[in-house]
């Protein structure tokens, strides 16, 4: 396992360090989040810091983050409010570190819906998070594995928009993709047109990593139609090709935001999809429902089963969680301990862990199922999860367990031959690419 370590600043800093941070603190206390969401008009632009979700209430509730580490004036906050009432969001929050002389915003601001929070002291700003009412933190550890988390994230996004810039056709796919993902399917009207649009997204490049590392190979991309044997597909598998890697996780991301949009869906219309029907004077036909009843029978089979589940509601977060936090992967010789942590993180109770686990095989069936375990080896992961991000779950391991002081992590002794250098690998692999210079990314 890599010796070299990567540190995470106690103040992070005023750009995209500070964004992670108050992403990872949402993140951290429950919420489904999404960053970073733009909306490009001819005339306009309208750039989306954070709006996370919080499913734990009979309805779900949206807030929208603003974050500014340097200065800021009511224009800042004028601005937030405009921008909820454009997307019926009632919660905000702006998020700063320093007053400039306007401690009076709070009392100005909150009739509006408007939370105005400094955090001049990161110390305390996890206990600030949680006195403001925002959420609390089962495990106040998790903060910096989402930091981590969210410095994986922005690094792929950065190291698709980089390759881009050179010409390469899979990078560029990557990065319309990632704009079909993050900006469209969030400001589209309604949970069944995002849906659609990342199914339709899908369809134009079904096998976009598979395409590209053809084309990293000297052949030619083609998103539709890309050989198996790819020697650069299956140097990925093992942890190379962090552009590659970026790629199938934004292949995840897509199922992700699916999930979310099946939640959605459910929570908006609990008794099934809106049937066609006529106007009270009979004489139009309203076609309700329609773009949900033309999507895959994938779709509305999950969703049926996605209905009769008592916690569905959390599905869409605790996935988030799993992948981007546990890595994608649970040790099967602790199935027990591991399923009980998920729950108190999600608050799915733990019997039912087993079946929001389910979720991607029932929205996306696959031939054999979407959980693999590679040889002799405790890990039970779900295919095509970034090696990168197993790191990350590796790592959580080493918390969780108290392995911190232990870095070969034999004390979980393992049951399966394996397990210990799969796990070192990955966090290897992980601290690899947290640790490339900036200007490897662009």
């Amino acid at each position: 396992m890599s010796k070299r370590v990567v540190k995470l600043p106690d103040i992070p800093g005023a750009g995209e360090e500070l964004e992670d941070y108050i992403a990872a603190l949402f993140q951290a206390s429950g919420h489904f989040v999404e960053k970073q969401i733009v909306e490009s008009d001819p005339a306009d632009l309208l750039e989306l810091d954070i709006v996370t979700t919080d499913y734990a209430g009979e309805q779900a509730s949206r807030r929208l983050i603003e974050v500014k580490g340097g200065k800021w004036g009511y224009t800042d906050l004028f601005k937030v409010v405009g921008w909820m009432q454009y997307l019926k969001i009632q919660h905000g929050a702006f998020f700063h570190t320093r007053w400039d002389d306007r401690t009076t915003a709070p009392t100005r601001m909150t009739p509006l819906g408007l939370e105005v929070v400094c955090f001049d002291d990161f110390q305390a700003a996890p206990e600030c998070f949680s006195e403001k009412g925002f959420g609390t933190f089962v495990e106040p550890q998790l903060i910096g594995l989402w930091r981590f988390s969210y410095g994986v994230e922005r690094r792929f996004v950065n190291l698709i928009h980089g390759r881009a810039k050179k010409g390469e056709e899979g990078a560029k796919a990557a990065k319309t993709y990632h704009r079909q993902i993050n900006n469209g399917t969030f400001l589209s009207r309604a949970p069944e047109e995002s849906v659609a649009m990342l199914y339709e997204a899908y369809q134009e490049h079904p096998q976009l990593t598979r395409g590209y590392a053809h084309e990293l190979d000297g052949g030619t991309f083609d998103p539709q139609s890309a050989p198996a044997d790819s020697p650069s597909y299956k140097a990925m598998l093992k942890g190379k090709h962090p552009e590659l890697q970026a790629c199938i996780y934004l292949e995840h991301r897509a199922r992700l935001a699916i999930l979310k949009a099946a939640v959605d869906y459910a929570l908006a219309h609990p008794h099934g999809a809106p049937e066609f029907s006529m106007s009270e004077d009979r004489k139009v036909f309203i076609f309700q429902g329609l773009t949900y009843h033309a999507l895959p029978s994938s779709f509305h089979s999950g969703m049926k089963w996605l209905r009769k589940q008592p916690n569905f509601r959390r599905y869409a977060t605790f996935w988030q969680q799993f992948l981007w936090g546990w890595g994608g992967f649970y040790l099967e010789d602790r199935e027990e301990q591991e399923f009980e942590w998920m729950s108190k993180y999600s608050g799915i109770p733990v019997d039912e862990i087993p079946t929001a686990l389910e979720a991607f095989d029932r929205f996306f069936p696959i031939q054999d199922g979407w959980f693999i375990t590679a040889g002799a080896t405790d890990v039970r992961m779900v295919k095509l999860v970034p090696l990168i991000f197993q790191g990350l779950g590796a790592h959580h391991r080493r918390v969780q367990y108290c392995l911190m002081d232990q870095p070969d992590l034999s004390s979980l002794s393992p049951s399966s031959w394996y397990t210990l250098n799969d796990l070192h690998s990955r966090i290897s692999c992980a601290v690899d690419f947290l640790l490339l210079p900036g200007k490897e990314l662009k």
